[in-house]
């Protein structure tokens, strides 16, 4: 998969911006608040539907506009696709795939695919599991539909049974029964699908974590929580009372994580910076590989001042362990990276415009 051309109009601070990107390495270089992050920002909005920075599209509408239109064309295996969003303040946002307008947000799963890092994304290893569990649903939802869709009935059928939960309804207990044998049927997809997930990225990020420091360490993952749909059934029954005196659902795959460890000990609490940073960088980059297992098209690559980051040692690594993919690169910087990599599409932006 290669995108070919991103043309931006009234996105953030690009007012009228049109790029056509190279197959492999691709940096965009520029001072901070210039429009790199931007750019990288309206090609993760056309493959998963919604920005990472926010989820209010209006936000992502450059402010002397009362609309944005974001185009991308790449190519696949089978041909070309055209992504094309429109955003509003007054209106919906709409979205096209190849000039048909589609209704369902689960339609643009898939169509273009990407994996996204920055230094933002060390949330992942040093946050809460609620960051762990976005990572494992944006990836699942871009591979999976049948995940999407699941992921999207089971949060609206906890949402209801939360409602009840904090409701006077006399009947609550009646009500539970009901909620729970949906939520447990939606659920066990959910758990289904990111156990298979998680054992097909195990040995990668084992792989690639390895390259990267240099068989120094020895990194482990792990799924917690409830692993199928009698025992989440069973759970969600004995925990009513719980759920009741809480008013919220604490049994689900709402609630669980991944647990990782280097050298058998948690990353999140005895990692150094360092240490969580290159994990956080595995696991992004082994996604590459289980795209292209399932989908059989290997996803762009977005890294965003991701190279600064790092020593010397683990950027020349990094750049060789991207060589096989279309990559997209900001820095603030070249300096950084023109000792590492000979043979790159270099693009300088400045106010919004790309030179």
């Amino acid at each position: 998969m290669k995108i070919r051309s991103v043309s931006l109009n009234g996105f953030r601070n690009h007012k009228d911006t049109t790029v056509t990107l190279g197959d492999g390495v691709n940096i965009f270089v520029g001072d901070n608040a210039q429009g790199k992050t931007n750019l990288l920002e309206s090609i993760y909005l056309a493959c998963v539907g919604r920005g990472w920075r926010t989820h209010r599209d209006k936000e992502m509408i450059n402010f002397d506009k009362n609309t944005s239109r974001i185009k991308t064309i790449a190519t696949k295996s089978y041909g070309d696709v055209e992504v094309e969003i429109k955003l509003s303040k007054t209106e919906k946002k709409s979205i096209k795939i190849n000039g048909i307008p589609v209704q369902k947000m689960g339609e643009l799963m898939g169509q273009i695919n990407c994996v996204f890092f920055s230094p933002d994304e060390l949330r992942l290893v040093k946050e809460a599991p609620r960051d762990r569990r976005r990572f494992m649903d944006i990836d699942l939802s871009q591979m999976d539909k049948s995940y999407f869709y699941a992921l999207l009935r089971y949060n609206k059928i906890l949402s209801q049974r939360n409602a009840l939960l904090k409701s006077r309804d006399e009947d609550i207990q009646k009500g539970l029964e009901i909620w729970d044998v949906e939520l447990a049927k939606y659920g066990s997809i959910i758990i289904q699908k990111r156990i298979e997930f998680l054992n097909k990225l195990r040995p990668e990020v084992e792989r690639v974590h390895s390259f990267l420091t240099d068989s120094k360490e020895k990194i482990e993952l792990k799924y917690e929580g409830i692993l199928d749909q009698t025992t989440l059934l069973d759970e969600l029954i004995k925990n009513r009372d719980k759920d009741m005196r809480l008013k919220t659902t604490t049994k689900g795959p709402h609630r669980d994580d991944i647990y990782i460890s280097i050298d058998g000990k948690d990353v999140r609490s005895f990692g150094s910076q360092g240490q969580q940073r290159t994990v956080a960088l595995s696991i992004k980059l082994a996604e590459l590989k289980i795209f292209e297992q399932v989908t059989g098209e290997i996803p762009v690559l977005l890294l965003d001042d991701v190279l600064s980051e790092l020593d010397h040692n683990r950027r020349t690594r990094l750049i060789k362990a991207i060589s096989g993919c279309q990559s997209i690169i900001t820095t603030t910087d070249l300096d950084d990276i023109s000792e590492d990599i000979y043979s790159i599409n270099t693009f300088y932006i400045k106010y919004g415009r790309i030179n």
